[in-house]
């Protein structure tokens, strides 16, 4: 008796073992989403992770594993490790047509664009003996942009420069900007007169016009990191600056445009954004340094100077501060021309370069 009943219960077991294997993945998914398309370095986001089991044959355990590029944290550290990259696997015990739901806290440390492009599925025979997965192509990304910084000093230097430049500079009058009336005077062309103004008040009138004031700034960030010892806090305090700059212009309703060191998708030319107030530059911008790089995409620093700037005021975003790229730099704009040069570096280790044509503003940057 005891015999035939061992006997029921192998042969019980072998008939779920192929009836498992054989039916345990179909109609078994999961899916991802983060709950924002951007945010900014330092915030946290949100990740759906949605497991479902749309057949009658429950299937437990179910572990599904995957992994992210480095740059993003979970909150919750368990069945979580970190190596070239994050890999995570949680665990779910899933009844017939069960659908589970886990919301997943995720701090974003770094910039980035983080995909989640692929999850496993891995589940046991009954003892364990035995382990059967299967890959499902997943499409969850996230774009982490630049951390926002403090750039209220850079903001006060451009428009003390535009207040200079605007009062050394003959205004011209914008005939489509009409401001008041006055009294005709005999140095005004005849042009000038507002007949109807005229006849109204029996008295020569003429129409007077506001002055045009252009307010362009057209930024050129460096993130060349060539040397030995690399300073990665110092190019990333940069692209902030950069970046942080070109949306408070922008918002400000300021032309702005901006020229990266960096290969176009067509790797023939350099990045460039010319001055605009179109408010899809800015995702343009963010998007192309979330994606990343390698070193043979940066171009030498002299490649932006062949950009000209028109009538906007350069501003240099650039670590690497030396005398001689400042003469360079002097020279490109011409000896009548003024710009703005930020120069992150760390405590102790500034160059004392000085400039005529460019007002210097230092950032002290933590190691």
């Amino acid at each position: 008796m005891i015999i035939v009943l061992l006997l029921s219960v192998v042969f019980v077991m072998f008939i779920w073992r192929r009836v498992y294997f054989h039916m345990w993945d179909k109609d078994l998914s999961v899916t991802f989403a983060f709950g924002q398309s951007y945010v900014y370095a330092g915030e946290q986001a949100q990740l759906t992770e949605v497991v479902e089991n749309r057949k009658k044959l429950p299937v437990s355990p179910v572990e599904v594993r995957f992994q992210v590029k480095k740059g993003i944290q979970f909150e919750e550290t368990d069945n979580t490790s970190v190596s070239d990259y994050v890999y995570k696997r949680d665990i779910f015990s899933l009844l017939g047509k069960q659908r589970i739901t886990r919301n997943i806290s995720v701090k974003c440390k770094k910039r980035g664009c983080y995909k989640i492009g692929e999850a496993s599925l891995v589940t046991y025979s009954i003892l364990h003996e035995r382990k059967y997965w299967k890959s499902q192509a997943t499409e969850a990304q996230l774009y982490v942009y630049a951390k926002r910084t403090d750039v209220s000093e850079i903001l006060l230097a451009c428009e003390n420069l535009l207040g200079e430049l605007e009062s050394n500079r003959k205004y011209i009058e914008d005939p489509f900007m009409f401001s008041s009336i006055r009294n005709y005077t005999m140095q005004e062309p005849m042009k000038m007169i507002n007949w109807k103004a005229s006849a109204k008040t029996g008295e020569w009138m003429v129409n007077t016009y506001t002055s045009v004031k252009n307010e362009r700034i057209m930024i050129y960030l460096d993130v060349e990191d060539s040397g030995i010892l690399k300073r990665e806090n110092l190019k990333e305090d940069s692209i902030s600056v950069a970046v942080t700059l070109f949306q408070k212009m922008l918002a400000k309703g300021t032309e702005v445009g901006i020229c990266i060191n960096l290969q176009d998708e067509s790797g023939t030319d350099i990045f460039y954004l010319e001055p605009s107030r179109q408010k899809g530059q800015r995702t343009i911008l963010e998007q192309k340094l979330a994606d990343g790089w390698t070193e043979k995409e940066i171009v030498d620093f002299e490649k932006m100077l062949e950009h000209p700037f028109g009538d906007a005021i350069p501003v240099i975003i650039s670590k690497n501060f030396s005398e001689e790229r400042v003469r360079k730099a002097e020279k490109w704009i011409g000896k009548s021309a003024k710009g703005i040069w930020v120069v992150p570096f760390e405590e102790g280790e500034w160059t004392n370069v000085s400039s005529e044509q460019f007002l210097l503003v230092k950032r002290e940057v933590n190691r």
